[in-house]
């Protein structure tokens, strides 16, 4: 009975492990969400200019790169289930604070929420590299990462519905609530996902140094002495910075210069969310049965460059069908490629260091959402327009694109087995 039992529970931890890791992927993408929709609400009456939610999300993402870098150290300590319970109250925090308003409660809550936002990818590659099929986790990847687009929908629709009903106060408190409860609910998945490890050794009792060193600087050396992680490392940097700005500032593009009202521009990105779910799991599949990943990375990276270029190019009296069509090109390239870059790099890292790999060359991700938010706000300050400035930024992915593609043609594939 006992090993029967333990078959039963076998045969349901990949799908329990897909489960988890798309709701706390799919919870940290709303969450971050929330800033960039009511950032046309709260600005104001906090006497801000709508542009600067930039700062702010640059703010969540330098820490969710510094908490992303200790993930592999903590998932080894604290396990990953626990670890996304942190994530998940991190989130929470971060939307009590954003309810208070004052410019102190604002960073604490880029803090809280970056915290929120770093964790859950280490924490869902160690849970999936674990459990997940090994001739499908390229799929499981994929279809994890369709947590951030359904994230991003469901905030914006989800946002403007609770501004009808409520001040932006409210809005964030009534958001808070639920997380809560599921952070904690969580603890029910944590005798068939975490699996019993040593515990990392303590550094409590090294050096600042020797903490930095081994906590911080060892995981990014590792990435970036290796070949194919560096080249994953520093394209994802750029994408990132792509994908940042196209989600940060379209709803103000909409409302502001082209003059929609905040519920069909919330709405427009929603809708185009839905176009990104399905292009993750389809260009998850594609890497895995036609093309090699990295060739794929670099022909995204051209595509989301036409559609970032056409975004910034629509004059503001296009109709609304012909701004969706847009908005839904840059969904399906521009927010599309996270699940072949993950699956791509599992390929090059053994298992036991899946985690510590996956925090560091999110790193270098994250790197790029935190200047993509503040470079975008400084640029559309000082030439008034953000339709100018997402013109100028199609330039980064397409160069990008075209070194990936150059970079396939001088070296071999690697010979990395998927783990």
């Amino acid at each position: 009975m006992s090993a029967l039992t333990a078959a039963m529970g076998a045969a349901r931890a990949p799908r329990l492990a897909l489960s988890v890791t798309l709701l706390v992927q799919t919870l940290a993408a709303v969450t971050l969400s929330v800033p960039s929709v009511i950032a046309p609400v709260m600005a104001p009456a906090l006497g801000l200019p709508a542009q600067n939610v930039g700062w702010l999300i640059s703010g969540i993402y330098l820490m969710a790169m510094l908490s992303g870098l200790n993930g592999g150290a903590l998932v080894q300590r604290h396990g990953a289930i626990r670890l996304s319970q942190w994530a998940l109250l991190g989130c929470t925090l971060g939307l009590v604070l954003l309810a208070i308003g004052h410019p102190l409660a604002l960073l604490g809550a880029a803090l809280a929420i970056g915290v929120g936002y770093g964790l859950p990818n280490p924490t869902a590659a160690d849970i999936l590299s674990r459990h997940a099929p090994p001739d499908r986790r390229g799929l499981f990847f994929s279809i994890k990462q369709t947590g951030v687009p359904l994230g991003v929908a469901f905030g914006g629709l989800i946002v403007p519905a609770l501004l009808g009903l409520a001040d932006w106060r409210t809005t964030l408190l009534v958001m808070a609530a639920p997380l809560l409860c599921i952070t904690v609910a969580l603890g029910a998945a944590r005798g068939a996902l975490q699996v019993t490890t040593d515990a990392a050794p303590r550094s409590g009792g090294g050096s600042i140094a020797e903490v930095l060193r081994t906590r911080l600087i060892v995981p990014l050396r590792d990435v970036l002495v290796f070949a194919p992680t560096r080249r994953l490392a520093l394209v994802s940097l750029v994408y990132a910075f792509t994908q940042v700005s196209f989600l940060t500032f379209l709803v103000s593009l909409l409302k502001l210069e082209h003059g929609h009202p905040l519920a069909l521009a919330a709405g427009l990105l929603s809708a185009s969310q839905a176009v990104s779910v399905v292009a993750r799991i389809g260009w998850g599949h594609v890497s895995d049965r036609w093309l090699d990943p990295t060739i794929l990375m670099g022909v995204l990276g051209l595509l989301m460059a036409c559609g970032i270029a056409l975004l910034g190019l629509l004059p503001p009296s296009t109709p609304w069908p012909a701004t969706l069509l847009v908005t839904m090109f840059c969904a399906a390239t521009v927010v599309s490629w996270n699940g072949v870059f993950y699956a791509d790099l599992v390929r090059h890292v053994p298992p036991s260091a899946v985690a510590q790999a996956t925090g560091a060359t999110q790193f270098m991700t994250f790197l790029g959402g935190m200047t993509g938010g503040g470079v975008f706000a400084w640029l559309v300050g000082r030439t008034g327009s953000f339709a100018s400035v997402y013109a100028a930024v199609a330039v980064l992915p397409a160069i990008a694109g075209v070194l990936m593609l150059l970079s396939t043609r001088r070296t071999q594939p690697s010979n990395g087995t998927p783990t």
